[in-house]
């Protein structure tokens, strides 16, 4: 948050009580008109109030404009930062094992969403509601004590009293309504992504009638909240009809006893009836206060998991007031560890890596092999500083990674995860995530070095069709080339690939492998397999076997 954010976030309330009292005034200097028009006075008379009102309803006008503008724009700038502050914190946290996918993102989309009521429909209102009470009962006392007090009276029970009321009766509804919401998406992500599954078992009519129940259940969440925001809405309602007949009676007296002008008989009771638009969206509010911290301890919840290893920049920081600034990386170098040790699940997961050594020479191409469950990707990691190691230490050009900043790291050492990660775009933007500038000639030359030139070639949009969310529109195979093309477009000089031909039958593995050491020409190459048909391809093979390295 900028030094200028709290400044920003009280204009919308400050705005939102100017409206709010030029509103009420507006209406209060309308009454003391109307009846004074009807005594008729000579007009010059009338000008000043005529002026007065024009100016009150401009500035309600302006006021209102504003307060809305700058509050969405106050909340829409906080939802984004929260949206990001959350995903930071899952990502530092391990997720929960009985979490679901339907949940998880009905708590980052849906929940997150509902914290940007705390600012626009429950803080503001309240503030305003408050500060415009404040400056309209004593205006009422001035006028008369008793007009006054029974507007104050009237303003404690629809603002406080029908509030208090609604909050107790929707409660519990509106807590239940985050979680009903995330049933109903479990239950129809099921039946969408299984529907063909749950036929052929017979229990297709089985879901249907649990995602007609979970839909009932959101439903009747919704209209018990509905219930309570109405009881609410007509306490407020009764509390300020009761004020305006309380006012009506103590001021017509008044005015009968001469205690009172007929002018300011008008103006008290139209301050009394602007008032109660002002505490109208309170009950409201009340139900959103409920739903905001609902949406809160959800989202705690998904990220309440054991803290998860990290990679930040600089992870040593000097103490010293002027700390000497990172070493910088060679273009060339040799890519070294030395006793690494390591737990992937954490002080408590298995020892996976026990002590291992490697050494990957400039212009190197190194395999390294293993049995399932040997700890080969999470070496693959290591030496791209996904992860940091428990133990030991990984340096390229005898600089050490962690006191390299990450941005510069990946501009020097890559890494092609097994399972590519695609986003819902075109080909061209999931390429040009390794390199931003690359032309579309580029992307065609690398998309022929990895075996997909065909394939493009047959592509109707080229290289502008889509993939889909997670790649759905393309093949295993087809994903796991897009992620070594994008990792090959990089300008990396190490490329550390992890099973890069996992998805793809022997010749096309063979195949595969050639074009991309053939494309890679001059880079350090480190390919992390289980597939002996691209041993041959390679000029060094290592084992990794019961946490430590061995040279084959």
């Amino acid at each position: 948050m900028s030094a200028a954010e709290p400044v920003r976030a009280w204009r919308a309330p400050l705005l939102g009580v100017t409206s709010a009292v030029a509103g009420v005034a507006v209406l209060a200097v309308s009454g003391w008109l109307i009846v004074r028009a009807a005594e008729r006075p000579p007009v010059l008379g009338l000008l000043t109030a005529i002026v007065v009102v024009r100016a009150l309803g401009l500035l309600r006008a302006l006021g209102r404009y504003g307060e809305r503008l700058v509050g969405h724009d106050v909340a829409l700038r906080r939802l984004a930062d929260q949206r990001v502050a959350w995903y930071r914190r899952l990502a530092a946290r391990a997720v929960p094992a009985d979490a679901r996918d339907a949940d998880l993102l009905s708590r980052f989309s849906a929940d997150v969403d509902d914290l940007r009521d705390r600012d626009l429909r429950v803080r503001q209102p309240a503030i305003v509601a408050g500060a415009t009470v404040a400056v309209a009962v004593p205006a009422a006392v001035l006028l008369l004590p008793a007009a006054g007090a029974a507007l104050l009276a009237g303003a404690l029970v629809a603002g406080l009293l029908a509030p208090g009321i609604a909050w107790a009766l929707g409660r519990r509804a509106a807590r239940r309504q985050a979680s009903d919401r995330a049933l109903l998406a479990e239950r129809l992500d099921e039946a969408l992504g299984l529907g063909p599954a749950l036929a052929l078992h017979g229990l297709a009519t089985q879901r249907r009638a649990a995602l007609g129940a979970a839909a009932a259940r959101l439903a009747r969440g919704d209209r018990a909240a509905a219930r309570a925001a109405a009881v609410g809405g007509a306490l407020g309602t009764l509390g300020g009809g009761g004020a305006l007949v309380a006012v009506l009676a103590v001021a017509g007296r008044a005015t009968a006893d001469g205690r009172l002008t007929p002018v300011a008989l008008g103006a008290v009771v139209l301050l009394t009836v602007g008032l109660q638009e002002v505490l109208r969206p309170l009950p409201e509010a009340a139900l959103r206060l409920v739903a905001v911290g609902a949406a809160q301890t959800r989202l705690a919840g998904a990220v309440g998991g054991p803290a998860r290893p990290t990679v930040e920049d600089d992870a040593s920081p000097s103490p010293s007031p002027s700390p000497s600034p990172s070493p910088s990386l060679p273009r060339r170098g040799a890519l070294r560890a030395r006793g690494l040790r390591h737990r992937p699940g954490g002080p408590e997961g298995a020892l996976v890596l026990d002590g291992v050594d490697l050494d990957v020479a400039p212009g190197d191409r190194m395999a390294i092999v293993g049995p399932s469950g040997a700890g080969k990707s999470t070496l693959a990691a290591l030496l791209a500083r996904v992860e940091d190691p428990d133990e030991g230490e990984v340096s390229y050009g005898d600089v050490p990674l962690t006191s390299v900043p990450v941005g510069e790291l990946r501009g020097r050492i890559r890494l092609a995860a097994q399972d590519a990660h695609l986003l819902a775009g075109t080909i061209a933007a999931n390429l040009r995530i390794g390199a931003p500038d690359a032309s579309d000639e580029d992307l065609r030359e690398v998309l022929r070095a990895v075996g997909l030139g065909p394939w493009l070639a047959a592509l109707p949009a080229g290289l502008a069709t889509l993939v889909g969310e997670e790649g759905t529109t393309v093949s295993g195979g087809q994903r796991q080339r897009l992620g070594v093309a994008r990792a090959l477009l990089s300008p990396a000089d190490v490329l550390v690939l992890d099973e890069p031909t996992a998805m793809l039958d022997g010749p096309s593995a063979a195949a595969l492998a050639e074009d991309v050491l053939c494309a890679a020409a001059g880079r350090t190459v480190v390919v992390v397999t289980h597939d002996a048909t691209l041993l041959p391809a390679v000029d060094r093979v290592v084992e990794l076997r019961d946490g430590r390295l061995a040279e084959r």
